[in-house]
């Protein structure tokens, strides 16, 4: 066997082999010795047929067979020669039809990780929201749990205008500068009037309709609207009142929150601010984790190996609702949606791989401790169902756990030593 290698880009790899003659046809005759034990030929008991008449009548049968030989045989040998360490498996370019007395030719494309050299990870200025939680943000939660235990009323007639208090069924489109912007298309939408469930422009153009009746106005989006490109832009909205509904709201007492599963109101108070506060606290860390990582790849953009980006995706498109296995299947095969996931799952991509490079320049080290804790807390979630598949369950958990551990290392590493500018903001409802 001879090989070479050509590097395609810093992550991917070409192999080329040749397989000499003599093991092609070492192949061939390993093929069809294989054939002859079950070829049942006119004349000759099962297994007793010559390998001449045997490669006559099935010669052509087995050449897949023995690609697949040659190839299987060889590439790893070819790796090893070539000192590459794949990171997936091998994908085959090209191959020859395989043909006794000649020599076998094959190429391969191989995925390896970058090679990442960079060590001015330490002490980076960025900025980040951190956000806070209020009293006024606690009374809005509350109010929405009131909506959701609230009786209502239709108001039947037509001429009575939107008000505050009211449940509106509204539906609308909007356009920037005669462009349709699809993803404000809002279909039967239920809005609570005067709770500020919508901005306020919005809600404004809302009060005073009446059922079935339809409006065209401009309206600004507010500077926080969540869209870089959409944010403090004026759109021209079509919104239609489908429906008008009178809202009883249940009264927030001791009652109220025992119909919710809590022990009284103040209790209920309690756990929403605590419920609030945590998840304030975590969507906090994750802007600071996004801004050091974002800092990072500013300056040190680098290509990814694509079979680890198509594991993202799958990922991604597997974390995703499917009516059935089988629809979650097509889903993977989509290309369309494979497209839409793949800059993100590329900067995903990316983002392991520095965390997993800090880790080694940092030497970062999880113990056996730590695993066993994570492990405890994850295994607790089942809550004591799992029986005797407990060992196992563990065994397929730990890897997964030592990895997400390691990057946690890596994460709360550059964290401290980061100097974070943080800008005080309210917690997103």
């Amino acid at each position: 066997m001879k090989s070479s290698m050509e590097s395609v880009n810093s992550v991917q790899k070409r192999v080329s082999v040749e397989v000499t003659p003599e093991e092609v046809d070492k192949a061939f005759t390993a093929a069809l010795k294989g054939l002859q034990k079950k070829a049942k030929v006119q004349g000759f008991r099962p297994g007793k047929a010559p390998l001449n008449i045997v490669k006559k009548l099935y010669g052509g049968q087995v050449l897949a067979e023995v690609g697949d030989k040659l190839i299987n045989g060889h590439m790893f040998a070819a790796l090893t020669e070539q000192e590459i360490r794949p990171i997936s498996s091998p994908v085959i370019e090209s191959a020859d039809t395989p043909e006794q007395g000649k020599a076998f030719t094959f190429k391969a494309l191989v995925d390896i990780m970058p090679a990442l050299e960079f060590d001015d990870y330490k002490g980076l200025e960025v900025k980040a929201d951190s956000y806070t939680v209020d009293t006024s943000m606690i009374d809005k939660e509350i109010n929405q749990l009131q909506r959701r235990q609230a009786k209502t009323t239709p108001v039947e007639d037509n001429t009575t205008a939107a008000a505050a208090g009211m449940l509106a069924t509204v539906s609308h489109t909007a356009s920037l500068d005669g462009n349709k912007i699809d993803q404000m298309d809002i279909n039967d939408m239920p809005v609570n009037l005067g709770a500020g469930e919508l901005y306020e422009d919005l809600e404004n153009a809302i009060l005073g309709m009446k059922t079935g009746e339809t409006k065209e106005t401009d309206i600004t989006l507010p500077k926080d609207f969540g869209d870089d490109e959409l944010s403090g832009k004026t759109l021209k909205f079509h919104i239609e009142l489908k429906e008008l509904k009178n809202l009883e709201l249940p009264e927030v007492n001791d009652d109220f929150a025992k119909d919710l599963n809590f022990e009284s109101v103040a209790d209920l108070k309690e756990k929403v601010q605590n419920h609030m506060e945590s998840r304030a606290k975590d969507l906090s860390r994750q802007n600071k984790e996004n801004a050091i990582l974002e800092a990072i790849l500013a300056k040190h953009d680098f290509e990814v190996p694509p079979a680890m980006v198509d594991q993202v995706i799958d990922s991604m498109i597997g974390e995703l609702q499917h009516p059935s296995e089988n629809e979650r299947k097509v889903a993977l095969e989509n290309q369309e949606m494979r497209k839409h996931f793949r800059d993100q799952a590329k900067k995903r991509t990316q983002n392991t791989l520095v965390l997993w490079h800090v880790s080694q320049k940092e030497e970062l080290k999880v113990t056996d401790e730590d695993v066993e804790a994570k492990l405890g807390e994850t295994l607790a979630q089942f809550g004591g169902q799992m029986g005797p598949q407990v060992a196992q369950i563990k065994k397929n958990l730990e890897p997964r756990i030592r990895e997400n551990l390691i990057f946690e290392k890596a994460m709360d590493f550059l964290l401290s030593s980061a100097n974070i500018n943080e800008n005080k903001a309210s917690l997103p409802m």
